[in-house]
């Protein structure tokens, strides 16, 4: 015995049809794995800016409220805010445009995903052809014949019979 246990046995690749199986297989479980990553992590960044977004909202709202305080107490100086909400509303249009961009990336990445799953599907045919392929090698059947012909059969045909001597030559 060669030390091999019977779960060793089975999980070795035997033929090329079987290593072509296992391929198309891994490769179609691994892209579509990496097409539901990529949309989860471009939702999730996507994600991170809204959050952002608010928090910027939030800041140039207090600092909007801040500038109208000022404007009515009329004795403090309204410059250091003014300059701020410029920077906030700069940072707001920035990040907006990073918004714009991660939503056009996300429709279309999710476009690029159903037509790599689409083109995917010629994996599965392989697949499939595959396993019909070794089901067949494994499992030869006989065809069928066709009840309207008949195989001609080959026989011998014995010598044609020389042809008489003439005896009244």
């Amino acid at each position: 015995m060669t030390g091999r246990t019977e779960d060793q046995k089975s999980a070795r690749v035997p033929t090329p049809l079987h290593l072509l199986q296992v391929l198309a297989r891994t490769l179609n479980e691994h892209l579509a794995e990496a097409c539901t990553q990529a949309e989860a992590d471009a939702h999730k960044a996507l994600e991170k800016l809204d959050r952002e977004q608010v928090k910027l909202q939030e800041k140039l709202t207090e600092a909007q409220q801040k500038l109208a305080a000022r404007q009515q107490d009329g004795d403090k100086p309204v410059e250091k805010v003014t300059a701020k909400i410029e920077e906030l509303t700069t940072a707001m249009a920035a990040l907006s445009q990073s918004r714009d961009e991660a939503q056009d990336y996300i429709r279309q990445l999710q476009q690029d995903v159903r037509q790599t799953l689409r083109l995917a599907k010629g994996l599965d045919r392989i697949d499939l052809q595959v396993t019909q392929a070794i089901e067949k090698r494994d499992n030869p059947t006989p065809a069928p014949r066709s009840g309207n012909r008949q195989t001609p059969r080959r026989t011998r045909r014995k010598p044609a019979a020389a042809p008489a001597a003439d005896p009244a030559e």
